[in-house]
């Protein structure tokens, strides 16, 4: 697990002071030292601080430090289906192990107004085209995305990617690129992806010793060239590229 700036929520047993932050100086006291309550990135003690905060913490919830490594904390949960927003399913006789997060993601887009959205069936359609001239470039443009929560949304569909929905991925990745100054177009892809996650919900990770299935999909759009069959040589190159998967795979004892 990974905590944001972890080394500033540690708590401090000895007297620190440090000059006032340029251009935070307090007029008429500019001479004056700011005493620390809590710890600072780059203090010697800050990292032991931070331990000791969350080790007290994790006591708290039950967890126990293991011995072999004191980074290392454990609790055995009995029939234990849900974790980080994550949803457990165990089939022992199949050896089979479900992963979901269907509630996380209907979370999400409620959160987001997002929950009774149309549904749409890709991740990206192919009419969305990105680049840098989507960028609000007036003042009143700017003023307006304001009022748009873009990597508020962009975070939390980052996280259903990385847990168990890399069918976002590509998607996700386009629209980061944008975090410092989206625009409507930019905001609108990111409404698409929450409409496709709105029908998609229920989808799951199986994991399991049965024989693997290649799934793929093809970009028919080379790169936005009109002049070739690109549908066409989309799926050549998809097929090439199944036909040498499924090959090493063999060769790998996997198929």
């Amino acid at each position: 697990m990974d905590v944001k700036l972890a080394f500033l929520h540690g708590d401090l047993d000895e007297e620190n002071y440090m000059e006032q932050p340029e251009g935070f100086e307090v007029k008429g006291k500019e001479n004056y030292v700011c005493k620390l309550k809590k710890s600072l990135y780059g203090l010697k003690q800050a990292p032991r601080q931070w331990y000791m905060k969350f080790g007290s913490l994790m006591s708290q919830q039950g967890f126990k430090k293991t011995s072999s490594d004191h980074c290392v904390f454990v609790q055995k949960i009995s029939d234990a289906r849900q974790i980080l927003g994550m949803q457990i399913v165990r089939d022992r006789d199949a050896k089979k192990l479900w992963l979901s997060q269907e509630k996380y993601i209907q979370k999400v887009l409620c959160r987001f107004n997002m929950d009774n959205a149309k549904v749409v069936n890709t991740p990206l359609a192919m009419h969305f085209k990105l680049s840098t001239r989507h960028c609000p470039s007036s003042d009143g443009e700017k003023e307006d995305m304001k009022k748009v929560l873009y990597a508020s949304v962009v975070g939390s569909l980052m996280y259903a990617m990385v847990c168990i929905r890399p069918d976002i991925a590509h998607a996700v990745s386009i629209v980061s690129r944008f975090l410092s100054n989206p625009g409507r177009e930019h905001w609108n892809v990111v409404k698409w992806i929450m409409r496709y996650l709105c029908g998609t919900s229920s989808l799951s990770l199986c994991f399991g010793t049965g024989k693997p299935i290649l799934c793929g999909s093809t970009n028919s759009d080379m790169a936005g060239d009109v002049d070739t069959q690109a549908k066409l040589i989309a799926a050549v190159e998809a097929c090439k590229e199944l036909i040498w998967m499924k090959r090493f795979l063999g060769e790998l004892g996997c198929a």
